[in-house]
């Protein structure tokens, strides 16, 4: 989110900004207490601006997306309820202004994003339609308030294929615009940028454009490489690819990292062990294919299958029964 950077924090003071800049960092690596802490501090510097609130309550729905959890939603809506209140107080207080209408908007799109993640597709597309107006008013103000189109571009991308998933339902946008607005957040954006480039690697690949996907997510890793939120990106790519040996040895390494630093994550585990499933009966070692497959579906209960854009325990009994065949 490129030029948001200076008008989106005028408001706070500099050991404040100094602060969120901290947490954003410390969030693409997983390290939730640093994270926490520095936005905990902004918060206390800085308690009648809603920043340090909006950002805190994106690091609980990453952090709820990495654990494959939704046992923090209070704490998320908490936050995100608080910065949109304070930023509608400062519509009141100062008149329209692009800063206060980005966080309005933005607030929305997170609530649309959770709701998308938990399947709650119409809920998805209620909130992301309240946050168009703000958003494009936020823009309008303010046409240098580039990190405004990361929150835009999410939705104009799902609006762009919502009939997708409900068929009849009319579009508001296309797939396209929503690219290029995500796009145009990850080539100019400052602290959104790697969240624009997530975002941008995983849209490319839901439109089956791998190798451009490949080259922003390679470019992730390569900037974050303990990261295991960029590292999952890549390796659904190494496998679109069929890069098989790229693939496996990143997850092998990712399934070391999510053991040691999660180790009651179950379905991250057992979607690791799906993919190498995946990537073993692709190099022909069906055997081990056919042990990954049952370890998944043997503890498919210890699995989430109602988070998420896929069904592990599904997927490796479609892939169990094409290697039985």
């Amino acid at each position: 989110m490129v030029s948001l950077l200076f008008s989106l924090f005028t408001a706070l003071t500099p050991q404040a900004e100094a602060l969120l800049e901290r947490g954003i960092e410390a969030s693409h690596v997983e390290d939730y207490v640093k994270a926490r802490i520095a936005y905990a501090k902004a918060k206390r510097l800085c308690p009648e601006d809603p920043a340090p609130y909006f950002l805190d309550g994106a690091l609980t729905f990453i952090y709820m997306v990495d654990f494959v959890t939704d046992s923090l939603e209070d704490q998320f809506d908490w936050d995100m309820n608080k910065a949109e209140e304070l930023a509608k107080a400062g519509l009141a207080k100062n008149g329209e202004n692009a800063r206060d209408l980005f966080f309005i908007g933005s607030v929305k799109i997170f609530r649309m994003v959770r709701y998308g993640w938990k399947r709650q597709y119409l809920k998805a597309l209620s909130a992301g339609s309240s946050a168009l107006d703000p958003l494009l008013k936020a823009s309008e103000l303010d046409p240098n308030l580039h990190d405004a189109y990361l929150a835009r571009g999410a939705f104009d991308y799902f609006s762009g294929r919502i009939n997708r998933y409900i068929p009849g339902v009319p579009a508001e946008a296309t797939v396209e615009q929503g690219i290029s607005e995500i796009r145009l957040v990850y080539e100019k954006g400052t602290y959104f940028q790697a969240s624009a480039g997530q975002a941008l690697s995983w849209v490319l690949t839901e439109e089956g454009r791998s190798k451009e996907a490949l080259a922003v997510s390679q470019e992730l890793v390569d900037a974050y490489p303990e990261s295991r939120t960029f590292r999952w990106g890549l390796g659904e790519l190494y496998i679109d690819l069929e890069m098989w040996e790229e693939a496996k040895e990143l997850y092998k390494k990712l399934l070391a990292d999510v053991r040691r630093d999660q180790p009651s994550c179950y379905t991250n585990i057992y979607q690791i062990k799906l993919r190498l499933a995946e990537v073993y009966a692709s190099m022909g070692k069906e055997e081990t294919a056919v042990r990954y497959c049952l370890e998944v579906i043997d503890n498919k209960y210890r699995i989430r299958r109602d988070l998420g854009y896929s069904d592990i325990v599904r997927d490796a009994e479609r892939l169990l029964r094409k290697l039985d065949e």
